[in-house]
């Protein structure tokens, strides 16, 4: 007898965003100026970097569909930004010191109050969605930033549920002439072995001696 290939359960993939998406009020919340945004990159590479440039294709989750902004990643706390960056194999037990003493963390401050949608919690029936948009594949995810953008609204960007940990915000912030955003400070993540280590036991995993 041949298998079903009927398919249970939802497809995986949010939906688009709806006709009467521009008609209706987002459901955005305030971050005040001065607010700590905390990003993990290369140290090799700046900080504050809208991605993923100029005449390049969409690479993460919400880069502009159609290219026509630059997006930058952070998250609420130190912890949800390295869950987004090194941790984005969960079966990895150990993580290897080379994502380690590759990456540095930095301290992030908007200089004006940001308004951001909120695509998580409440704010995905007010939008016409589900999480989805944060764990499933990343093309109505672009889609959305795209409509978003465009919204009369006119926000900033978007926080969404952490992908690797549900408990943690992230944010993507859209690249608009008038949002400057400062560099607080900039260490090495050897430089905060400790506290790397601390956040990494919570998750269960530690660090590979070999590179």
């Amino acid at each position: 007898m041949a298998a079903s290939t009927d398919q249970r359960g939802p497809s995986g993939a949010a939906p688009p965003p709806p006709a009467w998406l521009d008609t209706k009020p987002l459901p955005i919340d305030l971050l005040p100026a001065g607010t700590v945004l905390h990003r993990i990159h290369r140290s090799t590479l700046a900080p504050v970097f809208f991605g993923p440039g100029k005449g390049s294709s969409p690479t993460n989750r919400f880069d502009s569909a159609g290219g026509r902004f630059g997006v930058l990643y952070v998250g609420m706390s130190l912890s949800g930004a390295l869950a987004e960056t090194i941790l984005r194999n969960p079966q990895r037990l150990m993580v290897p010191a080379s994502e380690i003493t590759s990456r540095a963390a930095t301290e992030l401050r908007s200089q004006r109050d940001l308004r951001i949608v909120r695509v998580h919690g409440t704010g995905l029936q007010a939008l016409g969605t589900d999480n989805a948009i944060s764990t499933g594949p990343y093309e109505p995810c672009g889609q959305w930033a795209d409509a978003l953008w465009d919204h009369p609204d006119q926000p900033d960007g978007l926080a969404y549920q952490s992908r690797h940990d549900p408990g943690e915000i992230c944010i993507a912030l859209f690249e608009r002439r008038d949002l400057t955003i400062a560099i607080d400070r900039t260490r090495l993540l050897t430089a905060i072995l400790k506290d790397v280590a601390v956040l990494l036991d919570r998750y269960g995993k530690s660090i590979s001696p070999s590179a």
